[in-house]
């Protein structure tokens, strides 16, 4: 097993972080039938390359989308889609492996598909074919599933869960119902599509929709490529016809990699800068400066762009509701445990169909600390532990978001190692790089 042993230090200076994961997951979509509806080429600028937005880039294009990537080092300078699709005469499988924005996104854009005719694909009946890891088939999906057969797709599932293999794909809206108190990503994936079908699509939405910001971020993003999209008291309605036209598209710093190196200043009460991030992004875990205020920070905004936070050397506890901002609540946690006073994180439910039950994991490994973590209710509760914190193994349950949160520690608390670090690449590959730079 591979481990990283984190040695206590001060974590202070300047950096950019990668671009947003979630904004380049929905960018790619956009750009792919901006440039098939226009038939002029669509370009994303700086796009996140991570193992997820890799996964959905190699997805369209199997799916037949033309893309060119153009390099530049470790990064994708710009991925450019040419307008051009074929339809693979063959059935196809995508493998998304852990990342669920992926599952859910391209399960409904596969949905609206051409599918090859079984005499073209030598008899074989056509389909595509979203599955993914062991923890992904593990995941919800009958909440997107429901609403796409609703609407007219046939498809197949394992009771719900991936694999998924559509063989009759949509051409017509109608009034769906969709249930997203486990994720967003079940109406956002609905919303995409929805402007390509015939007719007049409703989607009426049921219960309290969790991280509620990441389909305002998908609204926004749609809007912005010209599509207009009605908000009414029981949902949304799209009109159908209409064509995405959004051909250049540069994506912005990612607030939840922001999370990681703004928490160290607060940790560490040092001072760290982060130049590539947007004062007014549409991100839900934007929440991570306000919330690093209430904590103690002092938060300086440049006038040049990017933001500068210097900790304080007493951290008091916080209350927040987290339901808009949930992939920055373990990176909170973290923080929490430095603090004077206790903090109670609330609405975080849907944390449990992460990439692992993230609730579990980060209660686990603060135990593993000498900490003290609890549920109550719908929140979860850290107590002040700093002098009862010790150095420990800890597991990241292949979760991106738990190694990198709990890699801080390490700077206040001798001994803290971290299993399986190179999971980081999920969302944020040069993540140990950055650390090293950082640290004094």
């Amino acid at each position: 097993m591979e481990l990283r042993h984190i040695t206590p230090s001060r974590f202070a200076g300047t950096l950019s972080v990668p671009t947003s994961k979630s904004l380049t997951h929905r960018a790619l979509i956009i750009a792919a039938f901006s440039a098939l509806q226009g038939q002029k080429t669509a370009l994303v600028h700086s796009p996140l390359r991570s193992d997820d937005t890799t996964l959905t880039l190699a997805a369209l294009q199997a799916m037949g989308f033309e893309a060119n990537i153009v390099e530049q080092e470790r990064l994708i300078e710009r991925v450019e889609f040419s307008g051009k699709r074929f339809i693979p005469r063959f059935p196809v499988t995508i493998d998304i492996h852990h990342s669920g924005t992926s599952a859910r996104l391209l399960t409904a854009i596969a949905a609206v598909q051409p599918l090859a005719e079984s005499s073209l694909a030598g008899g074989v009946e056509s389909f595509l074919e979203i599955d993914g890891s062991s923890r992904m088939r593990q995941r919800p999906m009958q909440e997107l599933i429901a609403p796409l057969q609703e609407l007219g797709a046939e498809l197949q599932s394992s009771h719900g869960f991936l694999p998924i293999r559509i063989t009759k794909t949509l051409t017509r809206g109608g009034t769906v119902t969709v249930n997203a108190s486990k994720s967003s990503q079940f109406l956002s994936a609905l919303l995409l599509i929805a402007p390509l079908l015939e007719g007049t699509t409703h989607i009426r939405c049921e219960g309290e929709i969790a991280s509620k910001s990441y389909s305002d971020m998908t609204i926004a993003q749609m809007r912005q490529a010209g599509i207009v999209i009605h908000e009414e008291a029981s949902g949304y309605r799209i009109e159908g016809g209409q064509h995405y036209k959004q051909h250049e598209y540069t994506v912005e710093g990612d607030y939840s990699a922001v999370s990681y190196p703004l928490a160290a200043a607060a940790i560490c009460a040092s001072d760290v800068t982060v130049r590539n991030v947007v004062h007014d992004s549409l991100q839900g875990d934007r929440e991570i400066i306000d919330i690093l205020r209430d904590f103690g920070a002092e938060i300086t905004w440049l006038t040049e762009g990017g933001v500068r936070v210097q900790g304080s050397k007493t951290l008091r506890g916080v209350e927040r509701d987290m339901n808009t901002c949930p992939d920055i609540v373990p990176t909170v946690a973290v923080i929490a445990l430095f603090a004077e006073t206790k903090s109670i994180l609330r609405n975080i439910e849907h944390l449990r169909y992460k990439e692992s039950d993230r609730i579990a994991a980060v209660i686990e490994n603060i135990e593993r600390l000498g900490g003290k973590a609890y549920t109550e209710g719908d929140a979860l509760v850290i107590e002040p532990s700093a002098q009862a914190l010790h150095g420990a193994q800890l597991p990241t349950f292949d979760d991106h978001r738990i190694a990198m949160c709990f890699s801080l520690v390490g700077l206040r608390v001798p001994n803290v190692v971290i299993e399986n670090p190179a999971c980081v690449a999920k969302s944020y590959p040069e993540y140990w790089r950055d650390f090293e730079a950082m640290t004094k």
